[in-house]
């Protein structure tokens, strides 16, 4: 039986390092879908409340359209990402180096090269997704946070009519 040498501990570490980079990239574009699914339910809530506000309004009186400000502004932060608008939407999802280019580029050379491009390759797609998933969570937060106050003001200024 051969003994491991330190060049194996080293291929043994790369092969665990790549491992984690490709989960953590499916993990974190899993939860960018998660995140746009929520984004999506937010529309669809607000407009569901933009047709029962409109079909209510006889019965809201005066301050029937206060609600409406809420919905709008809350609708467009939602849309923001959906619109690509800023330099972190505008940027497609990075899914790393295209394989067979990355291959005719390294076939030829040590794998260890290779595998340790690899690496810095799914690293740079990881912080490239990372900013747009913040700025798609912002989006989000700010959208619930508008509609939680918005609605809070427009219920009082309603019910105090």
């Amino acid at each position: 039986m051969a003994r491991p040498t330190a060049d194996d501990g080293a291929q043994d570490l790369l092969d665990a390092s790549l491992a984690l980079a490709r989960t953590q990239l499916i993990g974190q574009l899993t939860d960018e879908t998660s995140l746009d699914g929520r984004t999506m339910g937010t529309l669809g809530f607000n407009g569901a409340l933009l047709a029962a506000d409109v079909a209510a309004r006889g019965l809201l009186g005066a301050y029937w359209w206060v609600p409406l400000i809420a919905v709008g502004l809350a609708t467009l932060c939602c849309l923001r990402p959906a619109l690509a608008f800023g330099p972190n939407f505008a940027r497609p999802t990075d899914f790393g180096p295209l394989a067979d280019e990355f291959y005719r580029t390294f076939a030829d050379g040590p794998s260890t090269v290779g595998r340790e491009q690899m690496l810095d390759d799914l690293s740079k797609a990881f912080a490239n997704n990372a900013r747009r998933f913040a700025a798609k969570q912002r989006a989000l937060r700010a959208a619930l946070i508008i509609l939680a106050v918005g609605l809070s003001a427009a219920t009082l200024l309603i019910g105090l009519d």
